[in-house]
């Protein structure tokens, strides 16, 4: 569990530089606002989902490891609520994209697969 720890911290730290990056963007470009403001918009949501589940991994772990039965929910619902959140949000308001959105959703979740590839080499030698 000491790895998915490490992985959401790289995750959140490279999603927030990115976050700063595209808030100067979206305020040196002007006429790409919307793309801009969706990306953003995407990022936070992704990122939030991100570890959202992160702790509902940590959860199953935890319940895994204890001898006791329970009954467990990763919060599918949850999660699918987040995401039409976003969604919506992004449809409600005509200043942002909604394919900057989408794509900034996915943005977060993408990042864990090459941190995890490096998390497990650093761990391993």
């Amino acid at each position: 569990m000491d790895d998915l720890n490490s992985i959401v911290a790289t995750v959140t730290r490279t999603t927030l530089m990115l976050l700063s990056a595209l808030l100067l963007g979206w305020v040196l470009l002007p006429e790409q606002r919307p793309l801009f403001a969706g990306l953003l918009l995407g990022l936070v949501g992704g990122l939030s989902y991100t570890r959202f589940l992160s702790v509902k991994v940590r959860q199953l772990a935890e319940i895994a490891v204890s001898t006791e039965k329970s009954r467990f929910s990763f919060g599918l619902l949850t999660r699918i609520c987040l995401v039409l959140l976003t969604v919506m949000v992004a449809v409600k308001l005509e200043q942002v994209s909604l394919a900057g959105t989408l794509i900034g959703f996915f943005v977060p979740q993408l990042l864990t697969i090459p941190t995890s590839i490096v998390v497990g080499l650093r761990n391993k030698s």
